[in-house]
């Protein structure tokens, strides 16, 4: 791939993640109406009086956004003028393109409607599809192949299962359940499920024990199969990720910690990712056309 494409797909990858993050804290900090129930401008101005905190967070969160655009639309313009030898690179472009354009159309629903938990979590799943998809875009750019069908397959399956976490722990977020468990990990094994708060925050935790085991199953398979910094990694970041999550409830969701959470649920979906490139199976690597360097 051109050096131009490597780099607006990087660029646009620091910036989708920076983007996500950022939008943990305007969660965090309650700033979501911090403009009030305008957009896209902010109280009625496009540039306002930055006199308050929830309007500088909720506004940041908004100029960031555009930077995410920006940048996403820059991967797709590179791609179709650099990179038409790989149709795989032109649909993923186009598509990041697409959902981060929904993304943000969502995100104005979101302020207009006043933050029902339901869209806000549909942007917030928009957004992580977008990251993931540039974290591909990367990935074929820039790591290399070591094809391995079993560690392929574990890894994609980890991947789908950590973005459904993560939207899933989006959902307890906006539906104020965090904090219905206080105790770790499980208040009682079977709670009231009548208690829809309840099953969503034991439902999260039980799903993150899951994620323990796949992930361990993947990061195996990836030591055994030429990819041991990405299993090694794998481990560490899920068990990083464990303890982030403990210390988002012992904190009572302290704005920062749960920043941390959301990073680590990127970081690890984003190692399962590259494992999905870099193992993609050797038939499927020689049947694809071969792409030009520029």
């Amino acid at each position: 791939m051109s050096a131009l494409f490597r780099r607006v797909s990087c660029v646009s990858l620091l910036v989708t993640c920076g983007h996500l993050l950022f939008g943990s804290i305007v969660s965090g900090t309650d700033s979501g109406m911090g403009c009030g129930p305008y957009w896209p401008l902010c109280q009625g101005q496009l540039f306002p009086a930055l006199s308050e905190r929830a309007l500088v967070i909720e506004w940041t969160h908004r100029l960031f956004a555009v930077l995410v655009g920006l940048s996403v639309l820059a991967v797709a313009v590179v791609a179709w003028r650099r990179e038409r030898a790989s149709p795989g690179t032109l649909w993923l472009s186009t598509a990041a393109l697409v959902l981060v354009i929904l993304a943000g159309v969502l995100g104005g629903i979101t302020v207009l409607r006043e933050l029902p938990q339901e869209i806000s979590t549909a942007h917030l799943a928009l957004g992580v599809l977008v990251f993931a998809l540039l974290v591909l875009l990367t990935a074929q750019a820039y790591s290399a192949r070591t094809p391995n069908a079993a560690t392929h397959r574990w890894a994609l399956f980890s991947a789908i299962l950590i973005y459904l976490q993560a939207v899933l722990g989006a959902y307890v977020r906006h539906s104020n359940a965090g904090l219905v468990l206080p105790v770790w990990p499980f208040l009682t094994f079977f709670p009231n499920f009548a208690v829809s708060p309840m099953a969503h925050q034991w439902s999260h935790r039980l799903v993150a024990l899951i994620v323990l085991g796949v992930v361990s199953v993947t990061a195996a398979r990836a030591i055994t199969s030429g990819s041991r910094a990405f299993g090694i990694g794998s481990l560490v970041v899920v068990l990083i990720q464990i303890a982030l999550g403990i210390l988002t409830v012992w904190t009572v969701l302290n704005p920062i910690v749960a920043m941390l959470h959301l990073a680590g649920a990127l970081a690890l979906l984003g190692l399962q990712l590259v494992l999905v490139v870099r193992c993609w199976p050797q038939r499927a690597l020689s049947s694809a056309p071969r792409e030009v360097q520029v």
